[in-house]
């Protein structure tokens, strides 16, 4: 289980919950999950929340957009640990009806696919729907949790955020891919302009590393040459 830590001793553990890379940080006594993986992979989540919790409760489920590879355990989970769950409120309607459209492809072919993955979404795009306790705007600083804050970095999907930790590590959903070995770019994005108007606004932060719901952790200088 790879794992990270700041210099404040805020540890980050990679949680792999089927395609969706998720993440368990531990601040101080507070617990934080970000995504909830898949429904497939809902019992190995839970295995792994139990080894890492020990006794503990998971105060927090933040969701960095509402896809349902990013949602689909998020009502198991209020439901299992009376967590909050916290997502943007521009999706905070999606979560509710348990919904959510695929974005468009960003090249020709994922805008083939986007087309007709969203023929067939009401199949593939649902999820339990779950209401959210915390629906936040801009930037938002985490309660008791000195060292987390949530920022709007919309581009893939109108409300996707990412998780800014102690101002050294950033968990940015779906906004930058780990998968491919000369681009970050996601396959699939709303809106491409916001996207990198989010990068931008990713690289004023003082983080030197990213980790993505997809692929492996990315480097500030990667997000630098790929933003120029």
């Amino acid at each position: 289980m790879f794992m990270w830590k700041t210099n404040t001793n805020t540890t980050i553990r990679l949680l792999r919950i089927g395609i969706t890379n998720c993440y368990f940080i531990v601040k101080k006594d507070i617990t934080v999950l970000i995504d909830s993986g898949q429904k497939c992979k809902a019992e190995k989540l839970k295995s792994n929340l139990s080894q890492l919790l020990g006794y503990k409760n998971l105060d927090y489920v933040i969701l960095t957009h509402t896809h349902y590879d990013h949602t689909e355990n998020a009502l198991m989970l209020k439901q299992l640990y009376s967590s909050k769950i916290l997502v943007h409120k521009n999706e905070a309607e999606f979560l509710e009806n348990g919904f959510t459209k695929l974005p468009k492809g960003t090249n020709i072919i994922t805008n083939i696919i986007s087309a007709a993955g969203n023929r067939f979404a009401s199949k593939i795009g649902k999820y339990d729907a779950v209401k959210p306790d915390i629906k936040v705007t801009e930037n938002y600083k985490l309660d008791n949790t000195d060292g987390i804050e949530i920022i709007h970095t919309p581009g893939h999907t109108s409300g996707s955020i990412s998780v800014i930790v102690d101002n050294e590590i950033a968990l940015v959903g779906d906004t930058l891919f780990g998968i491919f070995s000369k681009s970050i770019l996601p396959p699939f994005a709303d809106d491409k302009v916001k996207l990198y108007e989010s990068w931008n606004k990713l690289i004023k932060t003082p983080c030197r590393i990213f980790l993505p719901a997809h692929g492996k952790t990315i480097r500030r200088e990667v997000l630098e040459k790929n933003l120029n």
